[in-house]
């Protein structure tokens, strides 16, 4: 029945309505005059002391997009926004860059959720800003470590004796040692990425990334729900929350996703052989200012041999430079020789992943499908088409090379493609929590003859070094008297 009048009015409606009338109902959403109101605020003139003037004047000028001129080459390949939702991203990115701590910043992309969408922007802060939070983690981590010895010392002060009943024996497992993020700065770190449902909200910035979230993320499927306060329910146990499973899945799809043409990006012509000589110094691609546009014939080859990853390749550990798990300090007691021989069979192989500028043409092939493919833009005026390159194995991911220009977009679900359908890792076999041994197993109690014939070998165990002890007496004293 409650249907029933909305029935009835769209029957009438239909009926006496006239054909020529041209007029149509508008249709408001929920909550949209309050988002009109936030949105307004886009459109209003910076201040003063921030106009664009002073910011060329200051080099801020560098880290604009014209993300305008990007939504014109990716419309021709099918993938983008609404002009009217490029525009006000648009304005929505300029805001968020007048910051003082954003060096630059580029529009990453959109990932779709259920309730609400993410809108992704990619940033690089300023070296001081980077410094001033690498000794911020750098504190935060000596204070951490200083509370936990603290807790041990206290804890070996309040360490109860032994009492006459034997305790239970202790557990054998050793806990392996958690793989230390990557600093700020550097690997998956590297960048610094802030979130907004639609443009004119708040800019969010997503918190740093951690291995285990990595780790955990490659082994779930969860749709974002677009709410980054979200708990995570899932097996394997995630640990974080929507907005830390976020942050993972732009590290793992920025890793795969990020190509560019063959020499489009390099490591500094001047800075490439002092970076070489330094171990352990992380090399930044930076844009080739020599860069000579690939013919558009070999962009279009189906090997994919022009076209190159820029993102760093994430390990197996959820880092993109590999960290010893076994690795020990300087103030450690000098172990024997024995014990080095063990340690040296023991050690850890480090896992190396496929170096930077790794052409497509090396990415390994889906089963039914290759992992990317490239077609051009427009067929009829070929000499100014551009090349175009999805990516099979994350769905929403594109790039495109146009002359010397190249960027990339991913419009998604945040999700990597499967052939079949997922079904969760199975439950682990259980561990044995104690060794097995008498202590602990269950034994049938004896019985009284078992126990007479105990008693009598116990006896007859303890009476035997006394007779051995009289033999060898009486052996020495006939040797005297030979």
């Amino acid at each position: 029945m409650e249907g029933f009048e909305e029935y009835s009015r769209t029957l009438k409606e239909k009926w006496f309505r006239s054909a020529a009338d041209c007029l149509q109902d508008q249709y408001i959403i929920r909550n949209y005059p309050d988002y009109t109101q936030k949105l307004i605020t886009l459109f209003r003139p910076l201040p003063e002391e921030k106009t664009e003037t002073e910011d060329d004047e200051e080099g801020a000028g560098d880290k604009r997009m014209d993300l305008m001129e990007l939504q014109y080459y990716f419309e021709q390949a099918g993938a983008g926004l609404s002009k009217n939702e490029v525009f006000c991203t648009s304005a929505a990115l300029y805001n968020l860059g007048q910051r003082e701590i954003i060096k630059k910043y580029r529009f990453w992309g959109k990932i779709f959720g259920l309730e609400k969408n993410y809108i992704i922007a990619e940033v690089e802060l300023t070296e001081e800003e980077t410094t001033q939070r690498i000794e911020e983690q750098e504190r935060l981590e000596e204070e951490r470590r200083a509370a936990l010895e603290e807790a041990e010392a206290e804890a070996e002060q309040e360490a109860k004796p032994e009492e006459i009943i034997p305790r239970p024996p202790k557990s054998m497992y050793k806990k392996p040692p958690d793989v230390p993020p990557e600093k700020i700065g550097e690997g998956t770190n590297q960048k610094v990425y802030f979130v907004c449902n639609r443009p004119g909200e708040e800019w969010i910035e997503l918190p740093n990334v951690t291995p285990q979230q990595i780790t955990a993320a490659r082994q779930i499927r969860r749709y974002f729900t677009g709410n980054l306060d979200t708990e995570m329910f899932t097996y394997p146990p995630f640990p974080g929350k929507e907005i830390n499973y976020l942050r993972a899945q732009i590290a793992r799809i920025s890793a795969g996703t990020q190509i560019s043409p063959l020499g489009f990006y390099n490591f500094g012509e001047d800075e490439e052989e002092e970076v070489e000589e330094e171990e352990g110094e992380e090399r930044i691609p930076v844009p080739n200012a020599a860069f000579e546009p690939v013919p558009l014939r070999d962009l279009l080859d189906p090997s994919m041999s022009f076209w190159v990853h820029h993102g760093r390749h994430i390990l197996k550990q959820g880092r993109t430079k590999w960290w010893n798990p076994k690795q020990k300090s300087e103030d450690e007691v000098e172990e024997s020789i024995h014990e080095k021989e063990e340690e040296e069979e023991e050690e850890v192989e480090p896992e190396v992943g496929p170096p930077m500028f790794t052409p497509l043409s090396e990415d390994a092939a889906l089963e039914t499908m290759p992992a990317w493919s490239v077609r051009i833009g427009s067929q009829i005026v070929k000499d100014t088409a551009i090349a175009f390159v999805r990516s099979n194995l994350w769905p929403g991911a594109f790039a495109f090379a146009a002359g010397r220009k190249s960027d990339n977009i991913y419009l998604g679900w945040g999700h990597k493609y499967v052939a079949h359908n997922y079904s969760p890792p199975g439950m682990e076999s259980i561990q044995t929590e104690y060794p097995l041994g008498p202590e602990i197993m269950e034994i049938e109690d004896p019985s009284v003859e078992q126990e007479e014939a105990w008693r009598l070998a116990r006896e007859k165990k303890k009476a035997r070094p006394e007779e051995e002890e009289e033999e060898e007496e009486e052996g020495e004293e006939e040797e005297d008297e030979d």
